[in-house]
Parts: structure tokens; C-alpha cells; sequence
């Protein structure tokens, strides 16, 4: 935005979204850059004593920069390139190279690049939930996963804009709520109930490979089948061992 020659920080913003200001796509995507901003604390809070408070003492200047909660965004005496100071940005960035040094591997700094395997996954997660009848899962649970999943594709859509942190991090939510959600499935046929621990399988290792690699995948499937049964064990002690 600092360079973008626009007169407001409305239009730098629009700008550096892609998106329509005052639009729905707008705000999402401006959204999205705040759930950066709670990640990007999160992640600093995990490093070394040093690194965490000589990094955290800029986040008030960053989250101003995002938010600028006391200047009116289409005022045409504040240009875009006044948003943040060169020097905050600079910071921003270190932090950033702090962050991926020290968690790679991690959802922080995931270490893949194969984002179609796990749109593919979503989409196949997508085909399994459309086909559940309500018998089989409460109708409000399978239109939350619904949307979770379809705002990980989006994520894998922009990843160029968002960056591979995002997804890991939604992927991994979204594993645990499967998780979750499969505790209710009381009613589910067994055909649907082994599509739903494969695919809850296949997920774990491509997001497990995204962050450490390709080698993990076996292992990943092998650690992704003994917490199946770690929680099917669990599920069948809430259900008085059946």
C-alpha cells in the first residue's frame, strides 16, 4: 500500500485486497488479515524469551496499521502510504523470519507447497457431507463443517495472499472438528462411517506432510489410525462400551 499511490487508506487497502471497498469480499478478505494479526501474536508468544519480547512490543504499532480505529479510512488527506512506518514494516518482517525459523515445520511455518492435495481433499470431504442424510448427522454440524471446509478452499484460492500459515491452521482446526463431529454420529451406515475415518485419515497426512513434508505421509497415517482409535475407544466409553 505504501507505494500504491492511492489517496486513501480505503483505496490502498482495496488495492492490496483485490476486493471492491464496502463489499462482502472486502471484508472477508480484510478479516482474514486480522486472523493473521491474532496468529502472528500467538506465534510470537511460542518463540524464546528474548525473541517474544523484543518482537511483541510492536504489535500495538501493527495492529493500528490494520485497524487504524481513529482516522476516518476515505479521508483524502491521509494517503495510503501513511498507514504504517517503513521501520514498523521492517520489524513486521524480521518477526516474520523470527517466526519461520524457529517453528518450521509447525502450522506457523509449514514447510509444503502442494496446496491442490488438500483442496482436493476438501472437495471429497465436500462430496461426503452433501450426501449425509440428517439421520446420520445433526443438519446444523454438517452445514458447519460444510462452511469450514469450503473457507479452506478459499484460503487455497489465495494462498498467494494470505500465505501456506492460514491454511495449515484452519486445516488443522478442521480436523479436530471432524474429530468431534464424528462422536454424534450415532445413526451413521457403515459405508459412511469408513468413508468418514478414511477421509478424516487421508487429511491428517496431507496436512501433515504440508508441514513437515512429503517423507511423513506413511507416518502420519499410521499416528492419524492410532487416534481413530484412541477416539473410537473414547466415543464407545461415553456410550457405556458399546
Amino acid at each position: 500500500m505504501q507505494s500504491s499511490g492511492k489517496q486513501t487508506y480505503a483505496d490502498g487497502w482495496a488495492l492490496a485486497l483485490g476486493a471492491e471497498w464496502g463489499s462482502m469480499e472486502f471484508a472477508k478478505r480484510h478479516a482474514e488479515v486480522v486472523n493473521l494479526m491474532v496468529a502472528t501474536i500467538e506465534q510470537l508468544n511460542a518463540l524464546p524469551e528474548r525473541a517474544r519480547e523484543r518482537t511483541l512490543r510492536y504489535i500495538n504499532a501493527w495492529w493500528n496499521s490494520i485497524v487504524q480505529p481513529q482516522v476516518n479510512w476515505g479521508d483524502t488527506g491521509r494517503p495510503a502510504h501513511g498507514i504504517i512506518k517503513q521501520d514498523m514494516l521492517d520489524h513486521l518482517e524480521a518477526a516474520a523470519d523470527i517466526i519461520a525459523g524457529s517453528l518450521v515445520g509447525s502450522t506457523a511455518a509449514p514447510r509444503g507447497v502442494n496446496f491442490d492435495a488438500i483442496a482436493d481433499q476438501c472437495r471429497e470431504w465436500l462430496d461426503l457431507l452433501q450426501s449425509m442424510e440428517e439421520s446420520e448427522i445433526s443438519g446444523p454440524v454438517r452445514d458447519g463443517l460444510i462452511s469450514q471446509i469450503e473457507h479452506l478452499i478459499w484460503l487455497v484460492e489465495n494462498v498467494d495472499l494470505f500465505g501456506g500459515a492460514r491454511v495449515a491452521s484452519e486445516a488443522s482446526r478442521i480436523i479436530g472438528t471432524l474429530a468431534q463431529a464424528s462422536a454424534t454420529m450415532e445413526n451413521a451406515n457403515p459405508e459412511t462411517v469408513s468413508r468418514w475415518k478414511k477421509g478424516w485419515l487421508a487429511l491428517i497426512a496431507v496436512c501433515v506432510a504440508f508441514n513437515g513434508g512429503v517423507a511423513v505421509v506413511q507416518e502420519s497415517i499410521d499416528s492419524g489410525t492410532a487416534i481413530v482409535k484412541e477416539i473410537t475407544g473414547v466415543v464407545n466409553d461415553l456410550q457405556g462400551g458399546e
